[in-house]
């Protein structure tokens, strides 16, 4: 994966970026998905897809696929090329609920040097490394002069943000002082 699982929290729903938009196809409107691997199958599944737009998801319903191979599509109310291109380049996001991927290690070895906050508590400190251990994916981060372990599983992750290098948590109470 290029740069880990990217989630929107927009709207109190929660979008994950499965993709990109890309290049239009044909003068009717069709376009070009760019889809990351683990999510190829979910996004055939889907009938509605998802771009940001002034940080609101938009929903785009799925027509038809015209190709598998790249996977090219016609969404409704899109019959144009230049309608099309105007999705272009945009991330392709569906709701959390949908995308059924199991996140490997190596995704969220990309969050190291990320500094991870909570909600409540504000900064906890930079993600020194990412572990793996029986049934979860653990951070280890510096917080308050000591090394803390921290789960990364959808039950604690809110948002990630590998522009600004930042991984917001929500954590029950307690969890950073054992």
């Amino acid at each position: 994966m290029g740069q880990g699982a990217i989630l929107y929290n927009m709207q109190k729903a929660s979008y994950t970026k499965v993709g990109r938009f890309g290049k239009t196809h044909g003068l009717a409107g069709g376009i070009r998905l760019i889809v990351e691997d683990p999510y190829f199958e979910a996004v055939l599944e889907a009938e509605v897809l998802f771009a940001p737009v002034d940080g609101s998801p938009v929903p785009y319903f799925t027509e038809k696929r015209l190709l598998e191979e790249p996977l090219v599509i016609k969404l409704e109310d899109v019959d144009t090329k230049e309608a099309a291109k105007v999705l272009t380049g945009l991330d392709l996001l569906l709701p959390g609920e949908e995308v059924e991927k199991e996140l490997s290690i190596d995704d969220f070895r990309l969050l190291e040097g990320f500094l991870m906050t909570e909600s409540e508590q504000g900064d906890i400190g930079l993600i020194l490394a990412v572990e793996e251990y029986p049934e979860q994916i653990m951070a280890m981060v510096r917080h308050k002069g000591r090394e803390v372990l921290i789960p990364l599983n959808e039950a604690f992750l809110q948002s990630i943000d590998p522009e600004a290098e930042r991984v917001e948590v929500r954590l029950p109470e307690g969890l950073l002082d054992l």
